[in-house]
């Protein structure tokens, strides 16, 4: 009784409160199977359509105004129409897009890229992280003479066939050809002996790990301490490559995690915030194995190209977000995720609630879950149902949020606005508590 009341009270509130979001739906999905171009944006009962942005906050066709703490899945770190990379954009467009030559901007970006990430000698640029990391896995291969990939459960690569299948909660793999993934080794994240194991009994065959140096779309399930230490060992010496995707992770520094953690992989792919809020992948390494791309070095150079790699305007939005992305931008909004995981943890014990939150920089998965999380397979745990009741009941107070309890901070954002963000997070939860007391009740203290 109480379960559907609660259900009931927080779907009404929703509908009420965006009926153009409906709408705008319904008109969609005569064109757009399901109403939404990317799987993560749908939700029950219609997803949400956003206006524009602005700042730390977006604004809805019925006129709403909302916190933005999904800064595109992390792919913006300045806020919405940030002057500079608006001022960026606006200049370089007005000289055209795209050439088909190398550029200016490559270089630029390319180089900043070079100084600040320990594992890059050399990139190249791409338009997806998807891309990147399917560059970086055919590197591997081409570069060792090796087929087989090892990831981790759980770790999220895009969404090309031989990384698409994983155990990861909610992944579909339909349409994917068994002979794509046969080459593909999985072993749990964390496991320090399962992954020397692994790695030992097919270490002539294995041309690269790849992993996040922590988990991301999996939860943001952190390294044990010198866990990242030991892969690197073991995967040097058994002569595997080692590639750290960063495309999510790699705003919490200046250098990557692989600065973070001061561990350095072979191949590293970055994206996201390296845009500047457009599309980008990015995949580099140590100049010996990125040489295989190289006209100067080789006959047959590695083959890799894209109409729209090394996109000039994104180019330009790219270095202009990153060069004020410096180590003071990193530090600051760094403490704010500091200070929401303190008020949030204090929200839990206030409300006698014994779940999680894992958080690195301005990174923070909430899970609904009695354990402190160090495995994917924890995340799996974590209650569906709450999820889709707090994400629900947070955009009805304001809060724009990504379904799974992932929320990602801007540095537009001050300490007053993460205060409020808190309190609405305390509210939401307030409004569970009966259901939680009456159906979930391991979750409390």
């Amino acid at each position: 009784m109480i379960e559907e009341q609660i259900e009931k009270k927080i779907a009404d509130a929703y509908m009420e409160k965006f009926p153009v979001s409906r709408e705008h739906h319904e008109k969609l999905i005569n064109y757009i199977p399901g109403g939404a171009t990317r799987s993560l944006s749908y939700f029950k009962p219609w997803p949400i359509h956003i206006d524009y942005g602005q700042g730390a906050y977006v604004y809805t066709h019925e006129g709403h105004k909302l916190f933005d703490v999904t800064n595109a899945y992390g792919a913006i770190v300045h806020g919405h129409g940030d002057p500079d990379v608006v001022k960026a954009v606006q200049e370089g467009i007005a000289r055209g897009s795209q050439y088909s030559t190398p550029t200016t901007g490559q270089y630029k970006l390319a180089k900043l890229l070079c100084e600040r990430i320990p594992g890059f000698d050399r990139v190249r640029f791409v338009n997806s992280g998807t891309e990147a990391t399917l560059f970086a896995l055919r590197t591997a291969r081409a570069y060792t003479k090796k087929d087989k990939i090892l990831k981790m459960t759980g770790g999220f690569h895009g969404t090309h066939d031989c990384v698409a299948a994983s155990t990861k909660k909610n992944v579909i793999t339909a349409g994917i050809p068994n002979g794509m993934t046969e080459d593909m080794l999985e072993v749990k994240f964390n496991d320090f002996n399962g992954f020397e194991k692994v790695v030992k009994e097919n270490a002539s065959e294995l041309a690269a790990v790849i992993m996040e140096p922590f988990l991301g779309a999996g939860g943001v399930v952190l390294p044990e301490p010198g866990y990242l230490e030991h892969v690197r060992k073991v995967t040097s010496d058994n002569n595997v490559l080692l590639i750290f995707d960063e495309i999510f992770s790699y705003r919490v520094h200046i250098g990557g995690c692989q600065a973070f953690y001061s561990v350095v992989p072979d191949l590293t792919t970055v994206g996201k915030v390296v845009g500047g809020g457009l599309p980008i992948g990015v995949f580099g390494g140590k100049e010996k194995i990125m040489n295989i791309y190289c006209h100067e070095s080789t006959d047959k150079p590695l083959y890799h190209s894209g109409t729209f790699n090394g996109y000039e305007t994104v180019m330009q939005a790219g270095y202009a977000a990153l060069f004020k992305y410096d180590e003071a931008a990193v530090a600051y909004v760094n403490k704010l995720g500091d200070q929401f995981q303190k008020s949030l943890l204090e929200s839990f014990k206030a409300n006698g609630l014994n779940i999680q939150s894992n958080q690195i920089g301005s990174l923070l998965n909430l899970h609904f879950v009695n354990e402190p999380i160090t495995t994917a397979e924890q995340v799996l745990k974590s209650e569906e149902q709450l999820h889709t009741l707090m994400h629900l009941s947070l955009l009805n107070k304001g809060i724009f949020t990504i379904p799974r309890g992932l929320f990602i901070l801007s540095t537009v954002m001050t300490q007053q606005e993460i205060e409020h963000l808190v309190d609405k997070i305390d509210e939401t939860l307030k409004e569970l508590l009966p259901l939680i007391e009456e159906k979930y009740n391991h979750l409390l203290l």
